[in-house]
């Protein structure tokens, strides 16, 4: 047979039908593909956290193979734009940030001086990408530039960190005889409200591994802090990765992880932050990750057993806000002295895993199961 007598016979498409069963199929598909894809982009984001924190918890302790002790939560050093008075300073990131490869930055900062002056202003200007958690959405290169005045006389570029050092769980700043201390002195008194604070960074801490009874093991040394979820007033407010201050660079566990939705926001205990800057908080679904002092890091999640925060009527607590000394954000069974400004803990309180946790010294016994 010739090849031009083969019969052709018309090919036979896809009906309407078909295509449509087809692209169902497809769609299906790419449904059950994207939670895979999201929670494998997710998974690899909170490694690049855990990574962060053990970075930071292992500049830690070349600190403290250095120093003796694990850096200040915050100094206060003379200011010269103040007429030389006491004035908060640089953050323990920035004391330690000769241990992760920042020696630029330690070389460069005048520590004779406040971090807020013109001679330092350069420092806060610097981004540091190990102090940016990838899975919250703003975080990466967020900066600002405060204009010359408002901070210092120059103006004041920022950038912004995800982690936090922790104070325990009592976070204190204000006390009123910091108002009477000589010029260049910059230390508060023995036996002020400063002295409760329990976890291991804190205001003009000296911490060191003997003094951390509970065992490193046991105890938080930093936690991480969802930027993101802050209120738009706040987002260029807090987190300063220079700064020392409460809500910046140190992080309390008065409140429970992640706050957002659990208590009200809580405004604003000794000058620090309100109950959602100071608490650990994260993107990570179900909880946050936490440095311990021991150079681990362990994802600790938001249903931890926490103690219950009281809650009559305002949103206002403690001196900073204007509110009682004992009232609304405090935890249930604890007040303050409004002599003294110390906090008053009811005989036989239960210090509950997540505070015990927080506290480098409270002789609680915790048991890796409990958390």
């Amino acid at each position: 047979m010739k090849l031009s007598q083969i019969r052709r016979y018309p090919r036979r498409g896809f009906t309407l039908i078909e295509l449509l069963v087809v692209i169902a199929i497809i769609a299906v598909l790419i449904s059950l593909l994207l939670p895979a894809v999201q929670s494998a982009r997710e998974a690899a984001r909170r490694a690049q956290c855990v990574n962060n924190l053990k970075q930071i918890g292992l500049a830690s302790h070349n600190y403290v193979s250095v120093n003796n002790v694990f850096p200040q939560g915050i100094q206060f050093q003379a200011n010269p734009e103040a007429g030389q008075t006491c004035y908060t300073s640089g953050s323990w990131f920035v004391s330690m940030s000769q241990y992760f490869e920042q020696g630029q930055v330690y070389n460069s900062v005048n520590f004779l001086v406040s971090m807020y002056t013109a001679q330092n202003s350069t420092i806060s200007g610097i981004g540091l990408s190990m102090l940016w958690c990838p899975s919250d959405p703003i975080i990466t290169g967020l900066t600002y530039t405060y204009p010359a005045g408002t901070i210092q006389s120059t103006a004041l570029p920022m950038y912004y960190t995800s982690y936090a050092g922790n104070t325990g769980y009592i976070a204190e700043y204000y006390n009123p005889a910091w108002n009477n201390i000589p010029p260049g002195q910059c230390q508060l008194p023995i036996g002020s409200a400063n002295m409760q604070n329990n976890g291991i960074i804190y205001v003009l801490s000296r911490v060191s591994i003997a003094s951390i009874t509970d065992g490193t093991s046991n105890t938080l040394l930093a936690s991480e802090r969802a930027h993101g979820r802050f209120a738009s007033g706040d987002v260029y407010c807090w987190n300063w990765w220079t700064s020392g201050n409460y809500g910046d660079t140190m992080f309390s566990a008065w409140y429970p992880i992640n706050p957002f939705n659990k208590i009200p926001q809580f405004c604003c205990q000794d000058g620090s932050g309100d109950a959602y800057v100071d608490s650990a908080s994260s993107f990570h679904p179900g909880g946050a990750n936490f440095a311990f002092a021991d150079g681990s890091v362990k994802f600790l999640r938001d249903s931890i057993q926490s103690w219950q925060i009281q809650n009559t009527g305002g949103l206002k607590s403690g001196l900073g806000g204007g509110g009682g000394l004992s009232g609304n954000g405090y935890p249930v069974g604890v007040s303050r002295d409004g002599t003294t400004y110390n906090f008053i803990f009811a005989p036989n309180l239960q210090i509950p895993v997540y505070q015990a946790l927080a506290s480098r010294n409270g002789g609680e016994v915790v048991s890796a199961d409990s958390y």
